[in-house]
């Protein structure tokens, strides 16, 4: 059978897409099976989801669909009533072997409790050359606007000596950057015995040779002193954050259940760039949250422009149904949320400018990802996309690059002595 994957949101998605194809890899039978990798994190991901799937119904309707993910879980019906034949929450994912062929024989699997990450792997990431790893799943914190932790189960973490040797089986299949992911990596290790943090994880994923390691998405309270101190002295750590504010208006932070304040998120940000040498970070904002005013909005954007992230994720308010934010009072009207999403990629636009600006005439070290307009394009150390011109070197090359330019969505280098490859 022809195994198709679609996958939409998060990186833990990618991962666990990967996962998905390892485990159907010579699955039995004729014919076509595309798998959609659901996402629920916004109205418009659950649109895209039911959109591709009659999308697929109609372009293949003698395939056999099979939606799984987030959007799975919180809304199945929605998912067969869209051409769906099958549907996997996230609960039931990794047995998705098991699921696929008793559904082929007429039959159904009874569902289990949820599985412990010590269980998955992948063996490679047949789409990214930076691959993902995911460590952690699950979320305790309950932000009143989210369904991301209705739908992800109770927290879960892969042991530190499990993801390692993960972690060396990536290594082996020649991928020189790893992307640590996980629904709350915050959150890393409070299920496992011993109560392992991030900070111990991370030890022991630098044992592994010949690779650079990357943190997805952490959230502000994982920000710790002694995760800014490895950090700033281990080079292998690449020195970028992304770091999610929502708001950068107290009041607005209380009403989403955010566990910090505006202050906080701020000393925080602020010594990560100042200890860690190249630092950069990224945040994802949310315009239109109910009660949000213009003074709260400016608090957020005044926020920003003190920062500088070299990365800007804005998305406008969107009321999931089954969340608490999506009956509180004070709704903003989309033409306001929209204007706010507008101001707000203008900024942050010029402050990544500015930022890719700052290491004008620096040397950092970006991989070679993928080949665009004749040049190479790929993403160093602190994130930062740089051009280079074609070199004869394979992808996945990291090489040494002098900053000349900075364009629009990127900068422009010149390689420098790469004796040391």
């Amino acid at each position: 059978m022809r195994i198709i994957t679609h996958t939409l949101g998060c990186r833990v998605n990618h991962y666990e897409s990967q996962m998905i194809r390892e485990k159907l890899q010579g699955l039995p039978g004729q014919g076509e099976l595309h798998v959609v990798n659901t996402c629920a994190v916004t109205g418009l991901a659950a649109r895209k989801g039911r959109k591709l799937i009659r999308k697929l119904r109609r372009e293949h309707p003698r395939a056999l669909i099979v939606a799984v993910g987030c959007q799975a879980t919180d809304s199945p019906e929605e998912l067969r009533n869209a051409g769906a034949d099958l549907v996997v929450p996230n609960r039931d994912k990794a047995r998705i072997r098991e699921i696929i062929l008793a559904h082929l024989k007429g039959g159904t699997v009874q569902t289990r409790s949820w599985p412990s990450l010590a269980g998955e792997r992948i063996a490679r990431d047949t789409e990214q050359i930076r691959a993902n790893l995911k460590v952690q799943d699950g979320c305790s914190v309950g932000c009143t606007f989210c369904k991301t932790w209705q739908v992800r189960g109770p927290l879960r973490s892969k042991p530190p000596a499990v993801a390692r040797e993960e972690a060396e089986c990536l290594a082996a299949a020649g991928h020189p950057e790893l992307v640590i992911c996980g629904v709350n990596l915050a959150q890393y290790g409070r299920d496992l015995p011993g109560r392992p943090t991030l900070v111990d994880l991370l030890h022991e994923m630098l044992q592994v040779p010949g690779i650079r390691i990357r943190l997805s998405s952490l959230n502000p309270e994982g920000v710790t002193r002694e995760l800014i101190s490895l950090f700033a002295e281990e080079p292998r750590l690449c020195p970028y954050l992304h770091v999610p504010l929502q708001s950068g208006d107290d009041r607005i932070l209380q009403r989403m259940g955010r566990p910090y304040t505006a202050a906080e998120y701020r000393e925080r940000i602020g010594e990560f760039l100042e200890k860690v040498p190249k630092a950069t970070f990224g945040a994802d904002v949310m315009v239109g949250f109910p009660g949000e005013d213009e003074a709260a909005f400016q608090r957020t954007y005044k926020l920003l422009e003190e920062l500088r992230p070299l990365r800007l994720h804005i998305f406008p308010f969107s009321p999931r149904p089954g969340t608490p934010a999506a009956a509180f009072p004070h709704q903003v009207p989309p033409a306001v949320k929209r204007e706010r999403a507008r101001t707000l990629e203008e900024l942050g636009k010029a402050l990544s400018r500015r930022v890719q600006e700052r290491f004008l005439g620096q040397v950092l070290r970006p991989i070679l990802e993928e080949r665009v307009d004749g040049m190479w394009r790929g993403h160093a150390e602190n994130y930062i996309i740089v051009a280079l011109p074609y070199v004869g070197y394979p992808r996945g090359t990291i090489l040494p690059a002098r900053l000349t330019e900075v364009r629009e969505s990127f900068s422009v280098g010149v390689m420098e002595d790469n004796g040391d490859l």
